[in-house]
């Protein structure tokens, strides 16, 4: 049962920073933002698809069109076995990988992308410092 707990409280961790992600970079990028929150992803569990926890995009030519792909990730998704398949899926698409770690790990995103063979575009800390969410 701890098990089951720990993780719905590392899952609305995990939402709600790729919700103070987006909405900090949809300020700062001139597209469209949307999330795929761990929430959103059990409506569909019936595919494997891996969809990235952000993507920002554009309206061009009658289409929607990607122009980057983020990943959230916390302190037990560095550690999983999967992550660096999730991010070679995400490279897969062809447009820049940025990814978001706890503050501290930055080494750690490197040394996963490294390891893959993963170009990533950049790799962000975030912190909460009294509260308020920090990226650096």
């Amino acid at each position: 049962m701890g098990t089951i707990t720990r993780d719905i409280v590392t899952q609305s961790l995990h939402d709600q920073i790729v919700n103070l992600v987006a909405q900090r970079w949809a300020r700062s990028w001139q597209c469209q933002v949307t999330i795929n929150s761990d929430e959103e992803r059990a409506k569909w569990s019936e595919t494997d698809r891996s969809f990235a926890d952000i993507i920002g995009w554009t309206f061009k030519a009658g289409r929607n069109k990607m122009e980057w792909v983020a990943e959230v990730e916390t302190d037990e998704s560095l550690a999983a076995a999967g992550t660096s398949g999730r991010w070679q899926d995400d490279v897969g698409l062809g447009v820049p990988l940025f990814v978001f770690v706890p503050k501290g790990r930055r080494l750690d995103a490197h040394k996963i992308a490294l390891r893959s063979d993963i170009t990533l575009n950049g790799v962000y800390e975030y912190s909460f410092v009294n509260g308020a969410f920090q990226l650096s």
